[in-house]
């Protein structure tokens, strides 16, 4: 079974069905931008899974005798009725830089991409029971009269588009199109990407990919995390260029799994994982992430965001549901207790959520050192800053003692800016950032002035306004999802150069 969506109808719950990528686009298509008519088609797991189940992957002569019966057997699956309903309207599609014409020929093509996938992975890894999970979705461009296609991508060292033009030539009007559609997905995205784009009926994105620079770049000092045999630093093999920054990359692995090494910490929102409807795979889910994480990272720091899980319309929340739900709090308790005391992952720190008071902070810290986990040397405690109270009493939450504080930009703006972020017609607030800039500027003084650090999350906290104010301000370190780490320390980077080259002018 197959599942096919419109570009356009993507949002943040569709990415780990249809990518992050992709949901990147829809975005791009619902803000205004030229987006190509197109649709995301994942692939047919079950068919080809039961399929691949027949054959013998075991030698490499094998291998290549029975991909040879495989590929006869995958290009044998009917085109399933979705596709043929999503694309009766259309007669071109375009996938993967190339051009097929009538939904069967397409569908083909789509076999073929996955039958590569698959090979690639039995190749390199041999044959597993999983080999057929989590490959790739497909997006397949709607087109009429296709001039022109290619990529393009903003080069920091130029300081200008890139564009790659893969077929035709283009007119100096569409160049300056793409130049400016280029600049300004970047802007809507937060963090630099590489878009295909197309010719037909105008110039018009058709898929967002990952941008990786390839130039060396200015190296900062002192981010040094852990060399590994026969790796550079942070897992950057030996002769690679090497982009890094001095503020310190969190990766949130909330949900996933662990599979980057190139980070300087890890951050885990436990109400992301915690189900009160499933209280025990609930904890069991909430124990393995914890342990995975600080296992897989024992040098970096793991910072364990106690649960923030609303009821009664969002009035009971955070610290103070915590205070007083104790099915809420103890299995976070539990999960600590096993991670530092039994399992010894003493690089494990908690986080204490959305406080609307400082009796409430004192309330949960006594809580906690009930329970052997009081602040001292080896175990750190955090405070989460979701509202303005934090900010105007930050003196006095610092006199009470803690180790830092992660400022949560999308609950402090929405506070700010009186709106509800859940409301999606009222995201545009959230990019209303001069007021929560000119906010926070005592508070991050005041932080910079005791040695406190902070870190930074949120889904705004790469608008180039708010880092460049962060980083400017003395950021500790930003909070990132997965798909962000191989671009977030260029985009750094490039920031930080900005900030040294203004002030030594």
């Amino acid at each position: 079974m197959i599942e096919a969506l419109p570009i356009k109808l993507l949002t943040d719950t569709d990415a780990p069905i249809f990518g992050n990528l992709n949901v990147a686009l829809g975005k791009l298509a619902r803000v205004g931008l030229p987006v190509a008519s197109s649709i995301v088609v994942t692939p047919p797991h079950l068919k080809l899974k039961t399929i691949l189940e027949h054959y013998d992957f075991g030698s490499k002569e094998v291998f290549e005798q029975s991909l040879t019966l495989v590929k006869k057997e995958i290009n044998s699956i009917p085109v399933p009725q979705i596709l043929e309903k999503e694309t009766k309207k259309h007669k071109n599609f375009l996938l993967n830089g190339e051009v097929y014409k009538g939904t069967k020929s397409l569908w083909q093509a789509l076999l073929q991409n996955w039958i590569e996938e698959i090979k690639r992975r039995i190749w390199h890894g041999g044959f597993y029971p999983g080999v057929t999970e989590d490959l790739n979705p497909q997006v397949v461009t709607f087109t009429r009269k296709l001039k022109s296609f290619g990529k393009a991508f903003f080069d920091p060292l130029q300081d200008d588009v890139v564009i790659k033009v893969d077929s035709h030539s283009l007119h100096p009007m569409d160049q300056k199109q793409i130049l400016e559609i280029v600049n300004l997905a970047n802007k809507k995205l937060f963090i630099p990407k590489e878009y295909e784009w197309i010719l037909d009926n105008g110039i018009k994105l058709s898929r967002v990919l990952p941008y990786t620079p390839v130039s060396s770049t200015f190296l900062i000092p002192e981010v040094s995390t852990y060399d590994t045999p026969g790796v550079g630093k942070a897992g950057v093999g030996k002769g690679m260029p090497e982009v890094r920054s001095v503020v310190k990359v969190f990766l949130d692995l909330s949900t996933g799994f662990t599979i980057e090494k190139n980070v300087d910490g890890v951050y885990i929102d436990s109400g992301k994982i915690c189900n009160l409807e499933k209280p025990q795979d609930s904890f069991e889910n909430l124990v393995f992430k914890l342990v995975e994480s600080a296992i897989s990272f024992p040098m970096q720091p793991v910072l364990f965001k106690l649960a923030d899980i609303a009821e009664n319309q969002g009035k009971i929340r955070g610290a103070l549901r915590l205070l007083h739900q104790k099915s809420l709090l103890d299995p976070l308790i539990d999960a600590l207790d096993f991670a530092r005391h039994k399992k010894n992952l003493l690089n494990v720190h908690i986080v204490v959520p959305f406080v609307r008071s400082l009796n409430e902070f004192l309330q949960l810290k006594r809580n906690l050192a009930v329970k052997k986990l009081s602040r001292k040397r080896s175990m750190q405690l955090w405070l989460e800053i979701c509202v303005p109270e934090n900010i105007i009493n930050l003196e006095q939450y610092l006199l009470v003692g803690l180790d830092g504080v992660v400022i949560n930009l999308d609950e402090l703006i929405a506070h700010l800016n009186g709106f509800d972020v859940k409301e999606e017609n009222l995201a545009f607030y959230k990019y209303q950032v001069d007021g929560l800039i000119k906010f926070l500027e005592d508070g991050v003084k005041l932080l910079h002035k005791s040695k406190i650090r902070f870190l930074a999350t949120g889904s705004i906290v790469l608008n180039t306004e708010v880092l460049h104010f962060l980083i400017d301000k003395g950021v500790y370190g930003v909070v990132i999802e997965r798909y962000e780490v191989h671009s977030v320390y260029g985009l750094l980077n490039q920031v930080e150069k900005r900030i040294i080259l203004r002030r030594s002018s």
